[in-house]
């Protein structure tokens, strides 16, 4: 019966290649506020288009969320798919081939802002349901989607939807928004992610910037800056906030053998990206261990003074840092700006103005859930290769609000592959992943049905 389904996918393949085209037009970028509600209307239609119940949900001050169902006439088990319609802001535009929106195909992929993360895998699970709708005229379980709109800026509006519609994204298991295929091709499930802290630091110097002539008696805010953040982090990246590491989890044993079974090429990754090594110098498995598992103290930019062409020669009237640290399981924002705070009190940093900007904390599926033994098994027949199983991503997201406190066991798989340039310029997917990826929801829809 699968196969009736997945030759409708090979027949309608170029419609639906044309819808994710039509959705990769829209930029919809939550950081600027532009294409939300052209996306969302986009999306509104197209769901409904493919039989299912849409309902546009609304908080205060936030971008709509998307929600859409599909109950059966008899079923089981609900599965809730998690994905957003913003994508990263496209700069820089220079060194995009074709435009950013305007998506184009060539060498087998399909290139476009927001096409890898997260449209592609949108419209990759809706045409799986689509799919099964049209060839079986119904699905063996219920299925639920959840698209917000705010990801990409750090989901701020996403814990109000939970607390007000909790109860209508209840499920028996999800499937988190991204996922991808190895070097090797092998698929990769991932069973979560770690939180993160993404934090301002703004240092004031003169009331206006001043002649650099001056600077034997005028204090430089930039040096300041430097100070501190130097006192957050040491050389092989131990954070030396007192008390940082008092509630981190140790690794568990089923954890570490499953970071035995991934392939981890040390090499080619201090080869592509040209450095001379990683941080602490760690290796091989020791350095797969630290990238999912150790918390991380980031900085990820800095300004202050002149950095134009040329010289200027001036005491900067302020400088700011922004920074982020990744959580794994048992650390907490909220903790971790309390003994930040007194770390700053301790060292005479108090001066420095300290803001929160968005964060969460981490979250992680049981290795023994039916949807990973589900996925791994429908993997397995889709791609015909042994799936990799990450207990956990070097990345983040809000999955704590599913996973901690609705109770849903998810997991990620999607169409990605390691080459997709995520966030970067052109971002893309190969047109046979985006195949694959609907075959595997639907392998993994009709698996769940049989349970």
């Amino acid at each position: 019966m699968l196969n009736t389904v997945f030759n409708y996918i090979d027949e309608n393949f170029e419609r639906f290649i044309s819808d994710l085209k039509d959705i990769c037009r829209i930029p919809s970028i939550a950081a600027q506020n532009i294409g939300i509600v052209e996306a969302v209307d986009k999306l509104k239609v197209m769901f409904e288009n493919a039989g299912l119940n849409v309902r546009v949900l609304k908080v205060d001050k936030g971008n709509p969320l998307l929600y859409a169902e599909y109950k059966p006439r008899s079923y089981k088990k609900t599965l809730l798919f998690y994905n957003h319609y913003d994508v990263q802001p496209p700069d820089p535009l220079d060194l995009w081939v074709t435009p950013p929106f305007e998506p184009s195909i060539r060498d087998g992929k399909i290139f476009a802002r927001g096409v890898a993360d997260n449209k592609g895998n949108i419209i990759a699970r809706l045409k799986a349901v689509e799919s099964m709708l049209n060839v079986l005229d119904d699905l063996p379980i219920s299925v639920k989607f959840v698209i917000e709109g705010e990801e990409e800026i750090g989901s701020p509006s996403l814990p109000s939807y939970v607390k007000s519609y909790g109860n209508m994204f209840s499920a028996d298991a999800g499937i988190w928004e991204f996922g991808y295929r190895d070097v090797s091709g092998r698929p990769v499930i991932t069973l979560g992610v770690r939180g993160i802290a993404y934090f301002e630091f703004r240092v004031k110097g003169p009331r206006v910037d001043v002649h650099s002539g001056e600077a034997a008696i005028i204090p430089n805010p930039a040096w300041r800056l430097i100070y501190f953040l130097n006192s957050l982090r040491s050389d092989d990246g131990r954070i030396l906030i007192d008390g940082f590491y008092d509630d981190l989890k140790p690794i568990g044993k089923e954890d570490e053998d499953l970071l035995k079974s991934i392939p981890f090429n040390d090499e080619e990754i201090i080869k592509r990206l040209d450095i001379r090594g990683f941080v602490g110098g760690v290796r091989g498995f020791e350095a797969l261990k630290a990238m999912l598992f150790n918390p991380t103290c980031n900085i990820d930019g800095l300004y202050s003074g002149y950095i134009g062409q040329g010289a200027k020669t001036i005491i900067p009237s302020y400088a700011m840092a922004k920074v982020d640290f990744r959580l794994p399981p048992g650390l907490t924002c909220q903790s971790l700006l309390e003994k930040l705070r007194r770390h700053m009190d301790k060292y005479g940093f108090n001066d420095i103005e300290v803001s929160l900007l968005s964060g969460y904390e981490a979250a992680k599926t049981d290795l023994k859930a039916d949807i990973v033994e589900v996925s791994i098994s429908s993997a397995r027949e889709i791609y015909g290769l042994e799936p990799i199983v990450y207990p956990i991503s070097s990345g983040s997201g809000p999955m704590y609000l599913f996973v901690n406190e609705l109770k849903i066991p998810m997991v990620s798989v999607g169409v990605g592959y390691h080459e997709s340039n995520n966030h970067s310029p052109n971002e893309n997917i190969r047109l046979e992943d985006f195949k694959l990826g609907i075959k595997h929801i639907v392998k993994i829809i009709d698996m769940m049905g049989r349970m």
